[in-house]
């Protein structure tokens, strides 16, 4: 990739040298440690080295012009940005657009007075830009962003007919769209994975019985999702193309789930277990969640707005949760269990000593250090089946494992 801000922008971690295949064995040995490294040979998934990126933020430096700004790489100041070959491409056109709209604005105009910062996300299709301010709205200046979140739309559909724009102001207290839609649903966009898949992934799905347009899920802005779609893509369809392989009787196993957030995984993996058990603690993740498996009529997902140690307590019947009177979880035949925990990891021994009741463990991580950790404990009844590495994070540290392990008497 070239990139004249590489090294001097914050965004990528920059650093000499820098090769996921290095580096995916480097994580494959520290996890499998040096025997496991013989028996089991890690997959390994590789991004595109450009456009791949869905989400972004920014903010502006107005000093000598206007300007998209990051932090800059190592030093606590902003540094400008001109382009980004790493966005997804609406990302990319509509950063070199806004810039030209708002340079010959007056600092005063209503569009930029007290104009902060600015974020992305983004699909083939649709895509969220949020203007993030340090004042409310004026009551007559709501035409001047209906009028912007318009021409932006115009750009956009002149490289991708039918693309959809939606415009939100953000503000402390405020939160408003621009948008052609009015139902609940109008701050979100969708995103098909099947999008980003390749051509043989999505022969291996199809022949399977997977549905691509149920694996559709609603994003929101200010929620997290994954942000590169093309190795998420390839997080899903290996979960998909794997699980049914390693236990055969997927169809009549129940699946728990912690950490769901907006059901990147959970709306997929319904279409291969009996019933799923879903818990989060973000009441927006859980409404999005709601909503999605709404609008696929799905039926075999069950939520609950719970913590992980409150999910635990209410399934060891330590605790009785007024928010799970309607809910029947001794009617659940938990086989499976699916875990993607923050980047500090699960890291409480009661935890994972619950986790490790389960035949089954699907360990999703974004942090390979605290996955190590947490493995220690998990070992003692479990072997790890299968580790799949993916390259979530192109230029920088991080790397995206999926460990599945299996009961060590199984």
């Amino acid at each position: 990739m070239v990139c004249t801000h590489f090294g001097v922008c914050g965004g990528c971690g920059a650093y000499e040298g820098y090769d996921f295949a290095t580096q995916a064995r480097q994580v494959a040995d520290m996890l499998l440690g040096q025997e496991g490294s013989r028996e089991i040979a890690p997959l390994l998934f590789a991004s595109p080295k450009e456009g791949f990126r869905a989400r972004a933020d920014f903010r502006f430096c107005t000093y000598e012009g206007f300007y998209f700004a990051t932090n800059a790489f190592g030093k606590n100041e902003r540094t400008k940005i001109t382009h980004c070959p790493i966005l997804l491409e609406p990302i990319g056109i509509l950063l070199r657009h806004i810039r030209e709209i708002f340079a010959p604005l007056a600092p005063a105009h209503p569009l930029r007075h007290k104009l902060y910062g600015c974020s992305f996300l983004s699909t083939y299709e649709a895509c969220i830009i949020t203007l993030i301010y340090h004042k409310p709205l004026e009551s007559d200046s709501t035409h001047l962003f209906h009028a912007l979140q318009s021409r932006l739309t115009e750009i956009l559909r002149s490289r991708y007919p039918g693309f959809e724009i939606i415009l939100i102001r953000r503000a402390k207290g405020e939160k408003i769209a621009f948008s052609p839609a009015q139902d609940s649903l109008s701050a979100c966009i969708r995103d098909n994975f099947s999008t980003y898949l390749d051509e043989g992934s999505k022969n291996a799905l199809s022949k399977r019985g997977i549905d691509f347009d149920k694996c559709t899920i609603f994003k929101q802005e200010s929620l997290f999702s994954q942000p590169n779609p093309f190795i998420n893509a390839q997080m899903l369809a290996f979960l998909l193309t794997t699980l049914p392989q390693i236990l055969p009787a997927i169809a009549t196993t129940d699946l728990l789930e912690l950490y769901c957030g907006s059901g990147n995984f959970t709306i997929p993996l319904s279409q291969l277990f009996r019933r799923v058990f879903a818990t989060e603690v973000v009441k927006d993740s859980i409404k999005t969640l709601q909503e999605t498996i709404a609008h696929h009529s799905i039926t075999n997902i069950t939520l609950a707005r719970l913590n992980a140690k409150e999910s635990i307590s209410a399934l060891l019947a330590q605790r009785e949760f007024f928010r799970l009177k309607n809910v029947d979880l001794a009617s659940f035949s938990f086989g499976a269990i699916l875990i993607d925990p923050p980047r500090s990891g699960v890291g409480d021994e009661a935890m994972l000593e619950f986790i490790a009741r389960f035949p089954l463990i699907i360990y999703i991580s974004c942090a390979p250090q605290t996955l190590h950790s947490d493995l220690r404990v998990l070992r003692r009844t479990h072997r790890i089946h299968t580790l799949a590495l993916f390259e979530q994070f192109p230029y920088t540290h991080h790397i995206e494992s999926i460990c599945i392990l299996t009961r060590a008497s199984a």
